[in-house]
C-alpha cells in the first residue's frame, strides 16, 4: 500500500517545511532481519536515484592519480554499497584509494564489516557523525542521504567542520523536498520493495529533507572558506560540492 493513502480517504503530508520523523531503521529496537534487508536494497536505489556515479568520477576519480594514494570519508556509509563500487573503479583504473566508511548504528557496522569482508581498502568505524571527525589528511569526503537525518544546526556545524578542514573535495548529496518526490518514490518502491523499512523510511526521509532555497540557506549560515558550489540535480536531488580544489 502507497504510504499517503489510507482505506478510502487520500492524506498526503505537509511538505512546506522540514518534518521531525524518526524513521524506522534509525530505531535501536528496529528489527535486523528488516533493518538488513533495507541496507540491501538501498543498492539498486541508489543505482538508479542517488547519482553517485556521476558525482565520483566527476569530482573524485577524474581527480586522482596512479602516482599517490588518496583517503575518503564516507560518511553515513549504510552498507557501503557505494564505497564498494568506488574501490572496484579504482581498481580497474590502477588507482589507490583507502575510505574510512564511518556508521553509528552497531548493527549497521556489522552488515557493513561483512560487506566489506573483500575490500580491505574499506574501514568501517563506529562514530557518531556529531562528534569531531577524523579529518586529518583525508583528502576527500563524501556523505550520500546523510543531511536529511540533522536537523539544521547540526547540518551547518558539519558543513563548516568539513570545510574547515580543508579536504580536496568534498561532496554531500541528498533528495530535495517535493510533491513529485514523494510520489514519484512512493510509485517506484511500493510494489516491488517488502518486508523492509525501504518504502516507509524513503517516504519519512524525503519529508525531513530540504528545498533547494533551505540548502542555500544552510551553507549562506556555514560560511565556508573555501570555494563551494550547489548543484541541483535530477530526479529531485542536490549536491553540495566544495573543497580546496575545486
Amino acid at each position: 500500500m502507497i504510504p499517503f493513502f489510507r482505506g478510502t480517504q487520500w492524506k498526503f503530508p505537509d511538505l512546506s517545511h522540514r518534518a521531525e520523523l524518526v524513521e524506522e531503521m534509525d530505531r535501536a529496537d528496529s528489527p535486523e532481519d528488516r533493518l538488513f534487508r533495507t541496507l540491501a536494497q538501498f543498492d539498486p536505489i541508489n543505482r538508479r536515484f542517488s547519482r553517485y556515479r556521476t558525482l565520483l568520477n566527476r569530482y573524485v576519480l577524474s581527480d586522482m592519480t596512479s602516482a599517490r594514494p588518496r583517503r575518503l570519508l564516507d560518511l553515513g556509509a549504510g552498507g557501503c554499497d557505494i564505497g564498494r563500487w568506488l574501490i572496484r573503479q579504482c581498481r580497474k583504473r590502477g588507482l589507490e584509494l583507502s575510505i574510512t566508511a564511518m556508521e553509528h548504528d552497531p548493527r549497521v557496522v556489522r552488515y557493513a564489516r561483512a560487506a566489506c569482508r573483500d575490500y580491505p581498502e574499506i574501514e568501517v568505524v563506529e562514530q557518531d557523525i556529531r562528534d569531531p571527525l577524523p579529518l586529518a589528511k583525508v583528502d576527500y569526503v563524501f556523505a550520500n542521504h546523510l543531511l536529511h537525518h540533522l536537523p539544521d544546526q547540526a547540518c551547518i556545524a558539519l558543513i563548516r567542520q568539513i570545510d574547515r578542514a580543508a579536504p580536496r573535495r568534498y561532496l554531500l548529496s541528498d533528495m530535495l523536498r517535493s510533491f513529485w518526490a514523494y510520489c514519484g518514490f512512493a510509485l517506484y518502491t511500493a510494489p516491488f520493495f517488502r518486508d523492509s523499512f525501504l518504502v516507509t523510511d524513503g517516504l519519512a526521509s524525503i519529508r525531513r529533507s530540504f528545498t533547494l532555497a533551505e540548502v542555500g540557506a544552510l551553507l549562506h549560515a556555514a560560511q565556508p572558506v573555501n570555494s563551494v558550489v550547489l548543484h541541483r540535480l535530477m530526479p529531485c536531488r542536490f549536491a553540495v560540492i566544495g573543497g580546496t580544489a575545486l
